[in-house]
């Protein structure tokens, strides 16, 4: 080690030759503060050694070697050969967004020269309606009493005032006099539409020579209203949208943006001041008997402009443990996120290094598969011990207790990658309990500090925290390419001839080519979509349990059950009651039971398609019973068998009620009541090894105890 007050310079140096022989680079760290270096552009697959030098004014002392000696660059993709998510999308947006114009154009020459055929008399009359409603629709008068149906505010903010009218009324115009049922699919899409805001105007004029529909007819006044607060603010940014529209019991619906304005000069109209939010509050005397939602607004403007802010924040560079927790209702699923931070999953930290290589990766797919052939490295090591203090802390922090904790799951099919910087670990809760339903029990749904997002929502904020180039251009062409698609199928409908229906066909169908590759570009960075569907998915019952990851690897020297009078801080299996029939079963003096948890390691005596000798090492509670070691034994197996492409034998959650759990000692065996506690086990059964197998097969745990002493 150096004594770094005499340092004034590091050295470092890697190379692929252990002696150093030959040099791979090198390079020199003038602030003795910093203690990291990144090495680029290294060759995946190769060892490379890298070694220290501390320098001052006297030169350079000897070299120390870093620990470990050598390390070989890697990726945890490099297991399965998982493409990244993060892979540059941008060229083949942009390539679809010019053949998307190009066929635009295409068709706007088109429809022109067929105008061109119209009447001038018609055409006069065409402009004449244009020309009044601009007349009286170019001066916007922002909305002071908000009476039944539909409108949008916009709040604009710098520092700590906000843009109000001359009036002192935030800038709110009418979208629509009437509510037309649910708005949550006309809120997701003016969401897209709020990250390409230059593109209203044009929205606008297409959806105004398309088809008729409630649909188009509520959306274009959605555009219109949006249009009316650009031309009235002089700025086309309105910002981004607050996730849950203002309702009161009057019928009123508000819309709001949000958004940071640098300067108050960034504001060009002679019709906004700026009034400090303080000062805009105290004015306030809302109704105490019923609030309306222009009252709501004004008291949420704090609230409204903190979520604003929230959602621009970044994680620090890192590697994080996220917990995944939906809430469905009848037409929106949604996610569980922390108020401080909107834009991910409640999380913890779990390192500061975001990348995880192979050998990590590696060990916890083998943990899954319960293929543990040799013993794990120190790497190997310190990433599980990571693992297990991240999930004990973001466990306690969510009030998950010990006994629902161990039934959780570690997702491990991919390690969810934000951006170069920020990567995620999730964790999730056992397939029943990931999507509450209304009516189901749930700890976390008045917990406070978080909220529960509708999962487009959370997509574009997230999206547009840490992917904002990908969004913007998705959100771009998925818009154009709705409008695009209308005004093809429109044109498909008024086709008369022959050739005017062949034209029409071939552009329905190549709007629809553009959407599947639009769709497909989408989806491989929709990972919240990919995450939920393998969480509920009651077939796979997927993850790593942790009651496997907390427990040690299988090992031939492992006794059956180990010492378990040893603390353990970690969490453990839930109790569930059970019952079988009348078999002989164990019985345990209540004052001998311990009241800490432990490790079992239990044998499959039964035909699992493994090797025989095959056993499972779980980590479990005093209150675990015997029936949950049972179905999580059957069920890690049953991943086993999966993973090594066989198709059989698989048993099903119908056929784990046919297994038992039962002690052997020589040629004697004792059947564990299903809601019996091994721990709980006595001696001499502490010597003998615990089975699971049919209870239809009386002898196979003894014939196999048998066979293994031999």
């Amino acid at each position: 080690m150096f004594c770094t007050s005499f340092c004034r310079v590091f050295a470092v140096e890697w190379s692929m030759c252990e002696d150093f022989a030959k040099m791979a680079g090198e390079s020199r760290l003038t602030d003795p503060s910093v203690r990291e270096l990144e090495i680029h552009n290294l060759d995946t697959g190769s060892k490379y050694y890298v070694r220290v030098f501390a320098g001052n004014m006297k030169g350079l002392s000897a070299p120390e070697l870093s620990i470990p000696t050598c390390a070989e660059p890697s990726s945890w993709r490099d297991v399965d050969q998982r493409p990244s998510r993060l892979d540059e999308k941008l060229s083949v947006m942009d390539a679809l967004l010019a053949n998307v114009q190009l066929h635009r154009e295409t068709h706007q020459v088109e429809r022109q020269f067929k105008e061109s055929r119209v009447s001038p008399s018609a055409r006069r009359k065409t402009n004449m309606r244009k020309s009044l409603k601009n007349i009286f629709s170019n001066t916007t008068k922002f909305q002071k009493h908000l009476r039944r149906g539909m409108y949008l505010a916009c709040i604009l903010y710098c520092d700590d005032r906000v843009a109000v009218s001359s009036e002192e009324l935030l800038p709110i115009v009418e979208v629509d006099d009437n509510v037309h049922g649910s708005i949550h699919n006309d809120f997701h899409w003016l969401m897209k539409v709020a990250c390409t805001w230059e593109d209203v105007r044009q929205l606008k004029q297409d959806m105004e020579k398309g088809t008729h529909s409630t649909t188009l007819h509520c959306r274009c006044k959605m555009l219109q209203a949006a249009l009316h607060l650009q031309q009235a603010l002089g700025m086309q940014d309105l910002g981004h949208f607050f996730y849950r529209p203002i309702k009161d019991s009057g019928g009123t619906v508000v819309m709001v943006t949000v958004n940071a304005v640098p300067e108050m000069k960034a504001v060009a109209s002679s019709s906004i001041k700026w009034m400090p939010v303080s000062k805009l509050m105290k004015k306030l005397q809302p109704n105490t008997d019923q609030s309306t939602a222009h009252d709501m607004l004004f008291t949420s403007l704090p609230e409204k402009i903190s979520y604003h802010k929230m959602c621009q924040q970044v994680l620090e560079r890192g590697l994080y443990l996220g917990y995944l927790k939906l809430r469905s209702s009848v037409d929106l699923i949604r996610v569980l996120v922390p108020e401080k931070t909107p834009n991910v999953l409640p999380h913890v930290k779990v390192r500061t290094n975001s990348h995880v290589s192979r050998e990590e990766w590696e060990w916890l797919q083998n943990l899954d598969a319960n293929q543990v052939k040799e013993p794990p490295t120190a790497l190997q090591l310190g990433f599980q011990e990571e693992i297990k203090e991240a999930t004990s802390k973001l466990l306690n922090h969510l009030g998950v207790t010990e006994d629902q904790a161990v039934s959780h799951r570690l997702y491990d099919i991919e390690v969810i990658e934000f951006s170069p910087d920020v990567s995620f670990l999730l964790l999730l809760p056992p397939s029943e309990e990931v999507c509450s339903v209304p009516g189901q029990s749930d700890h976390l749904a008045h917990r406070e500090g978080f909220l529960s997002l509708p999962v487009q929502i959370f997509e574009m904020i997230h999206m547009c925290t840490y992917n904002r180039a990908f969004i913007s251009r998705y959100s771009r062409l998925s818009s154009l390419l709705e409008m695009n698609s209308l005004l093809a199928q429109h044109a498909h409908r008024e086709a008369f001839s022959a050739t005017e229906l062949s034209t029409a066909k071939d552009r329905v169908r190549e709007m629809q080519e553009f959407q599947f590759c639009l769709d497909d570009t989408w989806k491989g960075r929709r990972w919240i979509m990919d995450c939920l569907t393998y969480a509920r998915d009651k077939q796979i019952r997927g993850g790593i349990p942790l009651g496997v990851l907390y427990a040690p690897p299988p090992s031939p020297d492992d006794s059956p059950l180990t010492d378990h009078r040893v603390m353990s801080p970690h969490f453990m299996m839930p109790p569930v009651e059970d019952t079988v029939g009348s078999q002989e079963f164990l019985q345990v003096d209540a004052d001998a039971k311990s009241h800490q948890p432990g490790n079992l390691r239990i044998y499959a005596a039964y035909e699992s398609g493994l090797a025989k000798g095959t056993s499972v090492k779980l980590h479990v509670t005093p209150r675990t019973t015997a029936r949950e070691v049972i179905n999580l034994v059957v069920q890690q197996l049953n991943k086993a068998v999966l993973m090594k492409g066989m198709a059989e034998p698989i048993y099903t959650d119908d056929q784990l009620a046919d297994f038992c759990l039962v002690a052997v000692i020589g040629a004697r065996e004792r059947c564990l009541r299903d809601d019996y506690q091994p721990l709980q086990l006595q001696n001499p059964w502490t010597k003998g090894r615990l089975f699971v197998r049919l209870k239809s097969n009386v002898l196979a745990a003894i014939e196999q105890g048998n066979a293994t002493a031999v």
